[in-house]
């Protein structure tokens, strides 16, 4: 019945991040009480500004309170395997990756294990207009190359049961990648310069190329055309340079 009542409402919303947010809240009524949890915990705070946001898939209902603390609630199950997994990976990288890492704690709530990030201070690479994103796509490009051979050069011990096979050595585009690198980056819209790379808990130790394929795809999609090019050309500089091979 939800599910028939959310389709009902939402064929009148035009805007599709509204949309996806109706249907949500209609279905998964539990969101209910997460917007109460986040307001408890601004409840002596001056200010209490709420921005109300469905993760992909549907799988998290995200709240961000005040521009500075971002809650992640899930929605499909009680989100303990995803939140403990992706916490090891960002406590294991902060310190060693060239971009920022939000910080990251899980909060224990009733029956489920929400995820609290540091709020990432910039602009969403798809907030930017394709036209000006090409103008600085030598800058940009740079910082993501360097990121991805960073992170993929470096194997923590901590974290190496978490890979397919443990004895698994980083190679030419094959190592820990943050995955999603087609969006899930911020901007300083003044400088270009990337503020914080998001959302970690779909990284994995892998071969690259099937979701750099994914990245090209979409930035191919949004205009953001060039930009794949730029990447793989200054990643493999870095590569050959510093490797020896």
């Amino acid at each position: 019945m939800r599910h028939f009542l959310s389709n009902i409402v939402c064929a009148f919303i035009w805007k599709k991040s509204t949309r996806d947010l109706v249907r949500t809240m209609i279905r998964f009524p539990q969101t209910r009480d997460y917007i109460r949890y986040v307001r408890n915990f601004a409840k002596n705070m001056e200010h209490k500004k709420i921005k109300k946001i469905v993760g992909y898939g549907c799988k998290n209902f995200v709240i961000i309170l005040n521009n500075k603390h971002v809650f992640k609630f899930p929605l499909l199950n009680d989100g303990k395997d995803v939140a403990t997994r992706e916490k090891r990976i960002v406590d294991a990288f902060y310190g060693i990756s060239p971009i920022k890492i939000p910080l990251m704690k899980i909060i224990p709530y009733k029956n489920i294990y929400i995820r609290k990030y540091e709020f990432a201070t910039g602009t969403l690479l798809t907030d930017i207009k394709p036209a000006i994103i090409m103008q600085h796509s030598e800058h940009i490009s740079k910082q993501i190359a360097n990121f991805l051979y960073v992170i993929g050069k470096n194997d923590p011990i901590e974290i190496r049961d978490l890979k397919d096979n443990p004895n698994d050595k980083p190679g030419f585009l094959y190592g820990w990648f943050q995955k999603d690198i087609w969006q899930n980056f911020m901007l300083d819209t003044k400088t270009f310069d990337i503020t914080f790379f998001i959302d970690w808990e779909l990284a994995s130790f892998e071969d690259f190329k099937s979701s750099l394929y994914v990245s090209a795809h979409n930035w191919d999609k949004f205009g953001y055309r060039k930009l794949i090019v730029d990447v793989m050309a200054e990643y493999a500089k870095l590569y050959f340079r510093y490797s020896g091979k």
